[in-house]
């Protein structure tokens, strides 16, 4: 039975870009969980820095944030969401009060939260996997 269980191929969860994922990772279970373990921290410390920017009005410095977290995204098989940090990367930008992307910049955050919801629930699952396996 034990056996059995280690030949079964782990497989994300339709919120993922799976193939970009299995491409990506070709199986290697361990070093999914602890990228998505260590996008989850960096995405989350970064966005209370942009929290601090955006209190000060500094685009340029909120611009720079998203740049710095949008690839992270990819690594996790969110491509999705690494386009909408792209895009609200690009309207920062083109913008130069506050006021400009305020909007956007609810949305975007909203986009981020729902996503590493779904991070957190992937990170679990690749963990409780790695653990039967071991």
């Amino acid at each position: 039975m034990q056996e059995e269980e280690k030949d079964i191929q782990y497989v994300f969860s339709d919120h993922f870009d799976r193939q970009f994922l299995e491409d990506l990772y070709s199986g290697d279970t361990e070093a999914a969980a602890e990228i998505f373990k260590s996008s989850l921290s960096q995405v989350v410390e970064e966005l209370q820095l942009a929290e601090e920017k955006a209190k000060l009005g500094d685009i340029v410095g909120i611009r720079k944030i998203f740049h710095k977290i949008k690839p992270l995204f990819g690594y996790m098989g969110l491509l999705s969401v690494q386009d909408f940090v792209k895009h609200f990367e690009d309207q920062c930008s083109d913008s130069v009060l506050m006021a400009d992307i305020e909007v956007a910049y609810e949305n975007i955050k909203e986009i981020i939260r729902e996503a590493l919801s779904l991070v957190r629930e992937e990170h679990h699952k690749l963990s409780d996997y790695n653990n039967r396996r071991a």
